[in-house]
């Protein structure tokens, strides 16, 4: 609750133009908003571009956020829109195949979900990466973003049972990887 009330005094500052507490906000925020990008973002580099125009994005419109709510979720979901208009912009051109009638995997395996409850951040983050990017975004927007297939599919101009699909290639992928580490 103390930090809170902290975080809400640093906005009010930040609003009133003061650069000392935007570098307390930044520094404060650094480590969350880094996290966001690098699920979107293919290296570290990129991730690091995504940052910088989300933050900016954040002071920007610091008038927009109402003192309502957790400042750090709405800093999230400002810098996540900053890291998909990124991935939008710099993207390269993807050749969509049309998939209609895909059945949904089922990925119950115990060992895979015991594996990931034992993973940093950091490993489950490295796990992303490696993802071709549009499936990275799509997985991202839909697992910890929460949108759904319709909102993804009007926002990534692609259709529902597409993103449908870039959702389980991803879970297929990850869980792949899960499995091959616990073999090592």
């Amino acid at each position: 609750m103390k930090e809170q009330a902290e975080v809400q005094e640093w906005v009010r500052a930040c609003r009133e133009g003061s650069a000392r507490y935007q570098r307390k906000l930044f520094k404060h925020f650094y480590s969350t908003a880094m996290q966001v990008c690098m699920r979107y973002a293919g290296n570290s580099d990129e991730a690091s571009d995504m940052l910088n125009e989300g933050f900016l994005r954040v002071f920007s419109n610091l008038d927009k956020y109402e003192n309502t709510g957790s400042f750090e979720a709405w800093l999230k979901r400002v810098v996540s829109n900053a890291a998909l208009d990124y991935r939008r912009r710099y993207a390269t051109p993807v050749d969509m195949v049309e998939i209609d009638a895909l059945p949904e995997m089922q990925l119950t395996d115990h060992s895979v979900n015991d594996a990931v409850a034992r993973m940093s951040s950091q490993e489950l983050i490295g796990l992303f990466q490696p993802l071709p990017p549009v499936t990275r975004t799509v997985f991202n927007m839909f697992v910890f973003e929460g949108f759904s297939h319709k909102e993804i599919a009007q926002r990534m101009d692609i259709t529902e049972n597409t993103s449908a699909w870039h959702v389980n290639s991803a879970r297929a992928k990850l869980k792949e990887a899960i499995k091959k580490m616990n073999d090592e």
